[in-house]
């Protein structure tokens, strides 16, 4: 049987149609690679290893996310203030351990149930201490609250020692609203044995 040899021209096309082949059956069996501006990077990945915990966050937070942004868009006096503290302490424990961090798209810490609520001390919860930024430190920098309104879908996670506790936490983030025009972040955790 006599085949011809195949040419460079021919097997410079072939080595382009699979690699176009490969990156495109990569691309269908894996949405995350696909559309990986989409959520935060190894997401997918970092979920699968801790599930229980994420899940339970997800259950916790992701139902109240519209109840969340109307008080915390309502707030302007301490009385609007104590209604949206309230529905943060409930969510907080709605999981064990739970902690609940709520702040403005620019990081500023509006609400944080691991703080004691009333005028003393400086960083406890209140309308005139979330006015003067002392409730806790700006959360603009945090992973999950960053990653949260950097993409698209709005959700992010990170398991990690609390500057605040002192306690290794797994948090859920959710942006409170549409990207890029959101009324701030909510951060739920459950502190890791």
């Amino acid at each position: 049987m006599n085949r011809l040899k195949p040419t460079s021209g021919t097997r410079r096309i072939r080595t382009t149609i699979a690699g176009a082949v490969l990156c495109a059956m990569v691309a269908l069996a894996s949405p995350t690679i696909a559309n990986a501006q989409e959520c935060q990077p190894g997401i997918d990945a970092a979920w699968s290893v801790q599930r229980a915990t994420y899940d339970q966050l997800w259950l916790g937070l992701v139902p109240n996310l519209d109840q969340l942004r109307g008080l915390l868009d309502a707030v302007s006096n301490q009385t609007s203030y104590a209604a949206l503290l309230t529905a943060a302490r409930s969510i907080a424990t709605s999981v064990p351990n739970g902690r609940l961090v709520l702040t403005l798209p620019d990081g500023t810490v509006v609400v944080d149930t691991s703080h004691a609520d009333g005028e003393t001390p400086a960083n406890a919860n209140s309308y005139a201490h979330f006015q003067a930024k002392s409730i806790n430190e700006n959360h603009n920098t945090r992973v999950a609250i960053m990653a949260a309104q950097a993409y698209p879908c709005g959700l992010a996670i990170e398991t990690k020692p609390s500057t605040s506790t002192g306690n290794v936490e797994s948090y859920l983030a959710a942006r409170l609203g549409p990207h890029l025009n959101s009324s701030g972040t909510a951060r739920l955790s459950i502190v890791q044995p």
